[in-house]
């Protein structure tokens, strides 16, 4: 199944779970990587084919991230 292919929700569920994992503070193996990096590195990706045309900049147009409950 190819990009386009899969469901906008699987695909908008995945970048939301990537930014996740690299940003997230309560994972035990891991630093939380500042939220400007893990944007960079998802940007890159888009660019390079890895990672949701369209997607990866409309989160980061949108800011969703700046309205995550941090707890």
């Amino acid at each position: 199944m190819g990009g386009e292919q899969i469901p906008i929700q699987t695909r908008l569920m995945t970048i939301a779970d990537i930014f996740d994992a690299r940003t997230a503070s309560d994972r035990p193996y891991k630093r939380a990587m500042p939220v400007p990096k893990a944007l960079d590195i998802m940007t890159h990706e888009v660019k390079g084919g890895d990672a949701g045309p369209g997607i990866v900049p409309a989160f980061t147009e949108a800011r969703v991230f700046e309205q995550r409950d941090e707890g």
